[in-house]
């Protein structure tokens, strides 16, 4: 597996203050769905604007595709990736939802018919084409982020990071954005997510990159950091519900501990038939594929 970005002792300083990033490594794979995670403060955001030249380390380097980025070529870095903010209002400049969408490729002085033909296309896929001739103003905050998301994803980067995604969302606006980010991998696309909502990570990354007061904690798999209650605790994370359940009971290897509703229902059913998760427990239960709640009362 090959790494699009690699953080090499990145060290980086906003102007008199402590180090936002101190000697951060690690890698990024290509086609693979990273979350970076840590409490508010941990570095997430500062990581992820080096990741298209916005920032630039203050010692250590940001390598994409096997080259450094450099004062000199990190104006081009926008054309290989497009980042969606936290807060859709920061990136909405526009009169109208078809403008805003088409703004980055006005600027990149692509032809006016491949404008209109990507516009087009990407208000069909986000599902807000009824949107196109709305002022942003009018929009709900789940609405603003699909018309945030489509102009970057109109710029068709090959790398796409959402900046805390989830924030304010109501529950179907989560689901839509995991939805957009999942149609993205599928699409082959690099797909980052900066995030503290650790369901989100249960259910979509692949690989996570923890980061703690502006270091690089490790990178490991999601069951991996559930499985480190040590971890969690110190980067002021709290396990999903179902990891939360799974790591009171599981008595394999840590880090092939299940974190998702099915992992854990398969596993629990495997252990009552064999009568092994009885001694645990002060009334029966049972999962059907109708009932996936899991009314469990656990001996203390």
């Amino acid at each position: 597996m090959r790494p699009i970005v690699q953080f090499k002792e990145v060290h980086y300083r906003y102007r008199s203050e402590r180090a936002a990033l101190s000697n951060v490594s690690f890698d990024i794979i290509a086609n693979r769905r990273t979350a970076i995670v840590g409490a508010n403060g941990a570095g997430k955001s500062t990581a992820v604007f080096h990741l298209n030249g916005l920032f630039q380390p203050s010692s250590g380097e940001v390598w994409f595709r096997g080259e450094p980025v450099t004062k000199r070529n990190r104006e081009r870095m926008v054309d290989h990736v497009g980042i969606v903010f936290q807060d859709p209002d920061d990136q909405i400049i526009s009169l109208t939802v078809y403008e805003d969408i088409a703004f980055g490729l006005v600027q990149r002085g692509i032809a006016r018919e491949e404008v209109d033909l990507r516009t087009q296309h990407y208000l069909a896929l986000l599902g807000i084409t009824e949107l196109a001739n709305r002022h942003p103003g009018e929009l709900s905050l789940g609405q603003k982020k699909l018309v945030a998301i489509a102009g970057v994803l109109a710029l068709e980067t090959e790398l796409v990071v959402f900046d805390e995604p989830m924030a304010f969302l109501d529950p179907h606006g989560k689901k839509e954005i995991q939805r957009i980010m999942e149609m993205l991998s599928e699409m082959g696309r690099t797909v980052i997510v900066t995030t503290h909502d650790m369901q989100l990570v249960a259910e979509w990354a692949e690989d996570v990159i923890v980061m703690r007061e502006g270091a690089c904690a490790g990178v490991m798999s999601p069951g991996e950091l559930f499985a480190n209650r040590s971890l969690v605790a110190q980067t002021k994370l709290e396990l999903p519900p179902i990891a939360e359940l799974a790591s009171a009971l599981w008595d394999g290897e840590p880090r092939l501990m299940p974190i998702r509703m099915e992992e854990l229902k398969r596993w629990l059913e495997q252990k009552l038939a064999a009568n092994k998760l009885a001694p645990l427990f002060t009334e029966p239960f049972c999962i059907s594929e109708h009932n996936s709640s899991l009314p469990l009362r656990a001996r203390s």
